[in-house]
This record gives structure tokens, sequence and C-alpha cells, in this order.
């Protein structure tokens, strides 16, 4: 849906919401319990560990979706309208909330890149950067006239801005919703222990390793290598809309591969095609190695209850085997 088609369409919607009398922090009429609305896979799994069963959470990203060429449907919108706190990234993939916030003011938001500090985007020595070109989604309504500076998206990513961001959401949900409060901070600070306790072990299993590690894929992780202090080389950006990588690119990845300041393991993120890190595993003699980035999860991983704290345990031990080498 294009930039246009999403303001006429909430702007449709708010004045109807409008006629209709929906306003207010209280569940809308005809709901037991809040609804939350949440776009990719942390903002729901945060979402709904703070409200647990005091809230219906949805996500809008299906299992197993691309989230960088996400655009909203009617649907989407309608439900983002209705809803009682609509929780986001930011970022540029989430460049069309702007607009559906900018038509419908009134929504109740809580955007996770507010709570943390930001890190510019980075295109490390050998990757394979684009121009940026995201024809997925159209820009033709934007303002290109500032000169901004993007940042990497992916705050997530590092455990100790995932525990920031659920106590942030701990703490917005209680404005909103009083009434559970009592709930709602108790949730928040659990699973942020939790997560705060997961990013001890990670920093005793990571504390003084000094290889590199090689994606042979997009490389949405700068937030948790810059916390623990880690290199890498990647063949794409995290963002990066490229997926084809040039000769130079390849070569250049295999060379490091084969020196020894290398962790003897080729590296994917999940839900990706693993084509390059098939190819540059079988030419190095290494394994291919997933590394979650909880952007998504797959249909199967959401049915067997998987969370952001299980999926990066699971990293944990996937890097307690691989590094032991």
């Amino acid at each position: 849906m294009t930039i246009k088609k999403i303001l006429a369409a909430v702007t449709a919607l708010a004045m109807g919401a409008a006629m209709c009398g929906c306003a207010g922090n209280a569940p809308a009429a005809g709901k037991d319990k809040p609804l939350i609305i949440t776009t990719i896979f942390p903002a729901y799994d945060f979402a709904r560990q703070v409200f647990g069963d005091e809230a219906e959470v949805r996500m809008l990203l299906r299992p197993g979706q691309e989230s960088h060429s996400y655009d909203p449907s009617a649907k989407d919108i309608v439900e983002i309208t209705g809803c009682d706190l609509f929780v986001y990234n930011g970022g540029e993939s989430d460049q069309w909330v702007e607009s559906v916030l900018q038509a419908a003011p009134d929504i109740e938001t809580f955007r996770m890149t507010d709570a943390v500090s930001l890190l510019d985007e980075e295109v490390s020595e050998g990757m394979q950067a684009d121009d940026h070109d995201h024809d997925e989604h159209d820009h033709d309504d934007h303002d290109h006239d500032e000169e901004e500076e993007e940042y990497d998206e992916h705050v997530w990513t590092s455990p100790d801005n995932a525990s920031a961001i659920v106590r942030a959401l701990g703490k917005r949900a209680v404005e909103l919703f009083p009434q559970i409060s009592e709930s709602l901070s108790a949730n928040a600070d659990g699973y942020a222990a939790q997560i705060d306790a997961l990013d001890a072990e990670f920093r005793e299993l990571l504390s003084g390793e000094a290889r590199y590690f090689i994606f042979g894929d997009r490389f949405p992780l700068l937030y948790f290598f810059r916390h623990y202090g880690l290199n890498y080389y990647a063949a794409f950006p995290g963002c990066g809309s490229e997926t084809e990588p040039s000769a130079q690119t390849v070569t250049f990845l295999l060379d490091k591969l084969g020196q020894p300041e290398a962790v003897k393991a080729v590296f994917c993120i999940e839900l990706s095609g693993r084509k390059l890190a098939d190819v540059l595993a079988e030419d190095s003699g290494l394994n291919v190695e997933e590394f979650h980035t909880c952007h998504n999860i797959s249909a199967d991983d959401l049915a067997a209850g998987e969370t952001y704290l299980s999926l990066m345990q699971r990293n944990k031990q996937m890097l307690e085997r691989v590094l032991v080498n």
C-alpha cells in the first residue's frame, strides 16, 4: 500500500472513530482486555511478556515474512487505529508508521528505538552495500531535502538494549493502564531481570574473544557485537536489499575465513536463503551456523512458544559449541 493510500485510509478511519466517540485508554467497546498491536517479533514478545494475560497482543508481521519489505494492509491499519497501544520499532523499515500516526495522531504508541542509544549504520570492510533504494517501500511522498543520519534499527539484538526496552515499555503500559499497574510492573521487571541474567552469561562467554566472525549473509547484529566488543566481516548490511554477492565479496570473505584470526564457522541469520553461507562453507570446509537475530520467527517456533529470551539462549548454546574450536 502506498503512502498516499495509507493516509487516505487512515484519515477515513480516524473520522469514523471520532464520529463513534472512540477514545481513551480503557479497552474499546466490546473488548474485555486492552488490544496491543505490534509490528515485528521483538515488539510482540516484549509486549506479551509485559502484559501477560492482561491484554490481547497481536503481531502484524506474519511468521516467516521478510520484515524489511512489509507494507500494511487495510486490515492492518484498521487494527492499528482501533488498538489501545501500538508498539513498533522505528527506523527505516517503519517509515510507513509515521504516515499512519500523522493521519491518526491520537493513537497511543511506544517506539522501541526511543528507549536506547542508537548506533549509525555501518558498512564494514569487504561488505557489499547497496544504494538504499528500497523498492519495496513507496517513498514518493517523503521529503528527502534533509540529509539525515541513518541509524541501525536493530536495537533489540543486544540484550542490554532489550532489557531497557522491556522496562521502558512497562512504564509506558503503567501510564496507560494504571488499573493493572501492579501486574504490568512485576511482569516487566521479571522479564528484564531474566534478560539481564542472560546478558551476564554472554559477557562471561565472550569476554576476551578476539577472533572475528564471518557472516555469509546480512548483518543486523551491530548492537550485539558492539556491546560485547566482538569483530566481524559480513556480505551485506543489516537492512541491505542485495542478495547476490559480487565475486570480490566472495573472495574477500573466503580469504578472511582462511586466516587464523577467524572463528571457524560461517554464520547466517534466520529465515535467510543461506545460499552464500553454504558456498563459503563448502569452499572453506566449515559448518554453517545460524545466529538468530529475533527479527522474525518461523511459524513452528511461534507455535512452540519461543520467546526473545529462548532464542537468545539458543544463540548462546550455539556460541558455546562453536567457540571451543
